[in-house]
């Protein structure tokens, strides 16, 4: 009795008081920040707050009303009095904290693991910290009034009748649900194949009653997740991302199959988008009607990047069968009139501008022995493109989208910024790496100096392969852009991986600041 009346006196001391006042003014500002600015859980949060400080400044005035209910049973009739306010007030401290703990777990799995909390996940969390708030409040008022164990046996019973026979087809996917978490069958950004040879895309979210996939094409496919476990579901990424590629080449009849098998072979051990373990390999499958046909086997690192990879090296199959003359040849029946010395000028002519652009790349301290092979810059050579600029004609300009790689064959260019001083760049040096590097758009003017310049301009595609097969030649365009950004006064746009202390700082500054009143 000493203590309670010890305690009365404490909360009615001045100092207490107005600290108490202070915490509920607190509250308020920070409950309609919250729940003007923001959604989800943390707007469940601000309204949690408000209803709770409503309660509490209702009993601080005396406005607490405390009805009476009368609830009959078989045996008696038992009366049940239910403080408002309070009850209020509790409701709202319980929606504030349970929607804090949703705000902090979804933050700290978003910083751990770079994902949120799929919402199969909150619901089922946010469904258990209800109950057990809940039970504490019937706990602390009605206990000792009335007993519910009557009522749960009663309702709960019909309730599960009228739900399981209204929503059985909801209950299935909700189940369903249940088992694709427990299977681990895949999670929030997994790459996954409905059906063998079927529809790919990345696993979005996952609710209670269905989950959203990101296709391949851009789209949105929603499924329920009982159809969902009914089908056969590849996960791409489990147990590794690896995946095995098969793709098929014909080859003319003139080529005998080990050399045939010896040029691709090269190729795929050559391109560092191919996995060295297990080992690439090449089959001869069939003899076709024009053709020999042979299988390429080999493994690449990860499904999001197949496509370029495929590419990469079907390309690259393409030229270096080409360059050891071997035929791959047309499966029609054509007729075709062909004068030989002609065509043959026409062959020999190609390949003398290729050898000359060749060579010019060769001049160039980017291009040459320490950073690709003769192979490698025969293709580039292949696709580049002359450009002639006038004493004065801009190259490319600040701001525009482009990822060309230029290179100074004759003359210099001007790299202009406002407000910087012009940077001088000479044959044969090149220009454009920022662009390409970083893909971003244009960050400076490049215009021909005096006496105008002659450019060879290399489109992404083809600069991009080499730039994964050589690490030493990608090193040495980081540097000239890193060089070049620092001259320019530009910022350095690569971001740096944060350390795990860094990450979880981060993630109490963020907490911090989102629980500031203003």
């Amino acid at each position: 009795m000493r203590q309670n009346e010890n305690m009365e006196s404490v909360l009615q001391h001045p100092i207490t008081t107005t600290i108490i006042w202070l915490i509920a003014i607190y509250a308020t500002v920070l409950g309609l920040k919250l729940f003007i600015n923001n959604k989800g859980d943390s707007r469940g949060l601000g309204f949690g707050l408000l209803i709770a400080v409503v309660g509490w400044a209702g009993i601080e005035v005396g406005w607490e009303y405390v009805p009476s209910v009368d609830i009959g049973n078989p045996d008696k009739i038992s009366t049940l009095s239910i403080p408002v306010l309070r009850t209020v007030q509790e409701l709202g401290m319980l929606m504030a904290a349970v929607s804090f703990t949703l705000v902090v777990l979804s933050n700290l799995f978003i910083t751990l693991k770079g994902s949120d909390l799929i919402r199969l996940q909150k619901a089922l969390l946010r469904f258990g910290l209800w109950v057990l708030g809940l039970s504490i409040i019937y706990q602390g008022h009605f206990a000792g009034q009335y007993s519910i164990k009557t009522v749960v046996i009663g309702i709960g019973g019909a309730l599960v009748f009228v739900v399981g026979l209204g929503l059985q087809r909801t209950l299935t996917n909700l189940f369903s649900g249940f088992d694709l978490q427990a299977d681990r069958v895949f999670q929030k950004g997994d790459m996954v194949q409905i059906g063998v040879g079927g529809l790919e895309g990345m696993v979005w979210d996952t609710s209670l009653r269905s989950t959203r996939i990101y296709t391949l094409d851009g789209q949105m496919l929603i499924v329920a997740n009982g159809e969902l476990l009914s089908k056969e579901v590849l996960n791409l990424d489990h147990p590794t991302r690896a995946l095995r590629v098969r793709r098929n080449v014909g080859i003319s009849y003139t080529t005998p199959p080990m050399r045939a098998k010896d040029v691709m072979l090269q190729v795929l051990r050559q391109d560092s988008a191919v996995l060295n373990s297990p080992a690439p390999v090449v089959f001869l499958t069939s003899y076709g009607d024009s053709s020999i046909n042979y299988e390429l086997r080999f493994w690449v690192a990860d499904r999001r990047v197949l496509d370029e990879n495929v590419d990469s090296v079907l390309s690259r199959v393409w030229y270096a069968l080409r360059e050891s003359d071997i035929e791959i040849p047309f499966p029609l029946r054509t007729i075709r009139m062909v004068d030989m010395k002609t065509d043959a000028q026409h062959i020999s002519a190609g390949e003398e501008h290729v050898l000359r652009i060749e060579q010019i790349v060769a001049k160039c301290p980017l291009f040459d022995e320490s950073h690709m092979n003769s192979s490698e810059r025969r293709e580039l050579a292949r696709d580049a493109q002359e450009v002639e600029l006038k004493a004065g004609e801009f190259a490319v300009r600040q701001g525009e989208e482009s990822d060309h790689l230029y290179l100074i064959v004759r003359g210099s260019v001007r790299v202009l910024r406002k407000g910087k001083e012009p940077i001088e760049v000479h044959a044969p040096h090149g220009f454009g790496e920022m662009a390409l590097l970083l893909n971003q758009p244009r960050s400076a003017d490049v215009m021909a100096g005096d006496s105008g310049a002659a450019l060879l301009r290399f489109s992404k595609s083809s600069v991009l392969p080499v730039l994964k097969r050589r690490p030493e030649f990608a090193k040495e365009l980081r540097q000239i852009s890193d060089e070049r950004r620092l001259a320019s006064g530009l910022q350095n746009e690569m971001q740096r991986k944060l350390s795990f202390p860094e990450r979880v700082a981060g993630l109490i500054q963020r907490i911090a600041a989102s629980l500031k009143p203003w």
